[in-house]
């Protein structure tokens, strides 16, 4: 049988699941975009030390 706690969790760890999925998310889309922005910005700063 499934146990009753785990089918309706407290509403405190859902709000901080939420939370700390969309932490997860921003961080991960933040991380994405500095890297796309290095790609494009680095060869042109090696380029200009030659």
């Amino acid at each position: 049988m499934a146990d009753p706690f785990r089918a309706f969790p407290e509403p405190q760890a859902v709000a901080l699941r939420r939370i700390c999925l969309a932490r997860a998310a921003v961080c991960l889309s933040a991380l994405t975009s500095t890297a796309v922005l290095l790609s494009k910005v680095m060869p042109t700063v090696i380029g200009g030390f030659n």
